[in-house]
């Protein structure tokens, strides 16, 4: 795996008022931007907002895992940009800690969503903490928790968070 990029996590509005154009998928904004032609100022929708840490109870899988002694509630989220060379696909498997057989992990981690529960990202089960302001309560990622009835209890037990692995081949 070759390292391309790091960056800041961003996405949407963790809660906008009005609703506006913002997409719903998280990405991985380079840490250094280039530019072209832009107008300052804010523009009535589209925007895109930085992804913070949001853990509401003491015992989420996240609130233990610290970096360099920071909690990671309330903090500034990173990112990294890898390439997988010589495999041409990339799966990412919910509820799992393994790859299918004839798979290669690249990593595993814990499933986690923004707040409208849009979108869905295996994020890395050791976080880091990004620079940058706290609790600015523009973007978030939750761990995902299981809600079970439709999905057997017997098997997905309620109030667990779920795992994640990425695989390629």
């Amino acid at each position: 795996m070759l390292f391309l990029f790091e960056g800041y996590a961003a996405g949407p509005q963790h809660n906008p008022t009005p609703p506006t154009g913002s997409g719903s998928n998280f990405l991985c904004l380079h840490e250094d931007p280039q530019w072209k032609t832009y107008i300052d100022g804010d523009q009535p929708s589209g925007a895109i907002y930085g992804v913070e840490y949001e853990l509401h109870q003491p015992n989420s899988v996240f609130s233990n895992i610290n970096n360099d002694g920071n909690p990671l509630h309330d903090n500034p989220a990173p990112c990294a940009v890898c390439y997988v060379g010589g495999r041409s696909t990339i799966l990412m498997v919910p509820a799992r800690t393994q790859c299918p057989d004839g798979w290669t992990m690249e990593y595993g981690g814990y499933l986690a969503s923004d707040h409208a529960h849009s979108n869905y990202i295996c994020w890395d089960e050791a976080p880091e903490v990004a620079v940058g302001p706290t609790n600015s309560n523009q973007g978030r990622i939750y761990p995902v928790e299981v809600e079970c009835g439709s999905l057997p209890c017997s098997v997905y037990q309620h109030g667990r968070e779920l795992t994640c692995v990425v695989c390629s081949k």
